[in-house]
C-alpha cells in the first residue's frame, strides 16, 4: 500500500505537491468553483453541465475527505498543488481503472486561473510521472482529456504521451482522447 505523502517537489522551485487537508483546504477549493471561471474549469475537467451543482463547504470537505479515503484503499493518491505557500490546484494518479482509463493515470486540475499557463501543470505532470517511475512497476502510464482542451491535448504531447486508441463519446456526449506514455 502507497500511504506515504511525504511533499513532492517539482522542478520549479516554489512548486511541491502536499497531502490534502480537508480543513485547510476545502475553504481553497471553494473559492476555486465559487468564482467566476469555477463553471468553466469544472467543464474542462469533463463534467457534464448538468452534473455541475451549487458549491458548498460541506461538500468541498466531503471531497477531500474521499480523496483521504480513496489514498487509504490504494485506489488513488492525491496532493493538493502548492506554490509560494498557495494552494493552487489538485494532481493525482489513479492506481484503478476509472472512466475507461487504465491504472496508473495521471491527472491534475489548476483551480485559481491566476497560474495557468505559467509551466505548472507541465512541471506537475512531470512530477507524478517521476514518482510513478520510482515507486509504481509499469511499462506504461495514461492520461485522457477533453478533445477540445487544446492546452492539455499540447501538453500531453510535449511530454511525449501518445493517442491510445481512438477518441469517444462519453455517456454526456463529451469527446475524450485517452493518451498513454511509455516509460
Amino acid at each position: 500500500m502507497m500511504n506515504d505523502m511525504t511533499p513532492v517537489q517539482t522542478s520549479l522551485p516554489n512548486l511541491r505537491l502536499i497531502e490534502p487537508n480537508p480543513l485547510r483546504d476545502a475553504p481553497i477549493t471553494l473559492s476555486w468553483f465559487e468564482s467566476k471561471y469555477g463553471k468553466e474549469t469544472l467543464l474542462l475537467m469533463g463534467n457534464a453541465e448538468h452534473e455541475i451543482g451549487t458549491p458548498s463547504l460541506k461538500s468541498e470537505i466531503q471531497t477531500l475527505e474521499e480523496f483521504v479515503n480513496l489514498r487509504e484503499k490504494n485506489e488513488q493518491l492525491t496532493w493538493m498543488i502548492q506554490t509560494e505557500n498557495k494552494v493552487i490546484g489538485v494532481a493525482w494518479i489513479e492506481l484503478v481503472e476509472n472512466h475507461s482509463v487504465q491504472p496508473p493515470s495521471v491527472h491534475l486540475m489548476i483551480g485559481n486561473k491566476e497560474y495557468r499557463g505559467q509551466g505548472i501543470g507541465k512541471a506537475t505532470m512531470l512530477a507524478l510521472i517521476d514518482y510513478i517511475k520510482k515507486n509504481i512497476e509499469t511499462p506504461t502510464i495514461y492520461s485522457r482529456h477533453l478533445k477540445h482542451n487544446v492546452v492539455v491535448a499540447s501538453m500531453n504531447r510535449t511530454l511525449g504521451f501518445i493517442d491510445d486508441g481512438s477518441s469517444y463519446i462519453d455517456e454526456n456526449r463529451l469527446e475524450w482522447q485517452n493518451v498513454k506514455l511509455a516509460v
